[in-house]
Parts: structure tokens; C-alpha cells; sequence
């Protein structure tokens, strides 16, 4: 059995990658773009309360069985999103996981620029995979004018 205390006194320092880990990881330039990248999402998201309910109280609404879409035009040059996940959906868990869903659902779908987006998961969204909802906030989007029609949707990975 090694005792612990007797490791040679070389060791004891931190390692280049341990600062790196502590410090986001990667190469400085990595860590520079990393953060430009968390500043443009930033930009890309419904954040303030009077943002979401000037969508809820002027926008239009589209529906299925999984997700409630509102939308609203905006004097941006890019699109803003919002989801609102409600405890009927379950626990916090269950919550965050259709939020990251409709997230990455929205993330790769080619969209028109100038307008708030907000997507309500209903409670029948918390049973549903990743394809469904992908599905759900597809058509919910082309209904609405929203979805680019210039070309084919790029390929969904699984």
C-alpha cells in the first residue's frame, strides 16, 4: 500500500494543465473566442422580463401538441429567443432538459432574422425525445414565417 505523505517533493506542484483546467482549459486564443462565442448567444436570448411580455401581449401564437410558439417582429438584425419551461413539466431536471432540447432544436435550424421568439413546452414535451420536439418547434416555425425556406434543413445527427 503507497503511502500518500511520501510522494516525491517534485510532484506536489500543479501541473501546466491543472492552471489550464482551473482557467476554462485551452489555449488563450481558445478561451478568447469561447467567451466571444457566450456574448453573441447572450445577444440571441430573450432575457428581460418586459421582452417577454411585450411577445405574450402584441405577438402571434401557433401551437401543437407538445409546444406553444409566440412571435413578435423586432428592429434587430438577428433573431432572439426565449423558453419558458413551467413546473408542470416536473422537476428541475426534467425542466432543464427540454430547455437545452428546443435550445439545440433551434440552434440548428436556418432562420429569419428580426424577430423575439417565444417557445412554451406543454406538459406532453416532458415525454417527448429530441426528435419530437425538433419536429414540434420545425413545423411551429415554418407556420409562422419564420423557418428560411431557401434550401433544404441541415441533417439532425443522432
Amino acid at each position: 500500500m503507497a503511502l500518500w505523505p511520501r510522494i516525491a517533493p517534485g510532484t506536489a506542484e500543479r501541473s501546466s494543465n491543472d492552471v489550464l483546467s482551473r482557467a476554462g482549459g485551452g489555449s488563450p486564443s481558445e478561451r478568447a473566442s469561447r467567451q466571444a462565442g457566450v456574448l453573441v448567444r447572450r445577444q440571441l436570448r430573450l432575457r428581460l422580463r418586459k421582452d417577454f411580455d411585450a411577445v405574450f401581449r402584441q405577438g402571434r401564437s401557433w401551437n401543437n401538441e407538445l409546444l406553444v410558439l409566440r412571435t413578435l417582429p423586432n428592429d434587430l438584425s438577428h433573431s432572439r429567443f426565449g423558453f419558458v419551461t413551467s413546473k408542470r413539466l416536473g422537476g428541475a431536471v426534467v425542466r432543464n432538459r427540454v430547455r437545452r432540447r428546443l435550445r439545440e432544436a433551434v440552434r440548428l435550424l436556418s432562420l429569419e432574422p428580426a424577430w423575439d421568439v417565444v417557445v412554451s413546452a406543454k406538459a406532453a414535451a416532458a415525454r417527448a425525445d429530441y426528435h419530437e420536439l425538433n419536429r414540434a418547434v420545425s413545423d411551429l416555425l415554418a407556420k409562422a414565417g419564420i423557418l428560411k425556406r431557401d434550401g433544404p434543413a441541415p441533417a439532425v445527427q443522432t
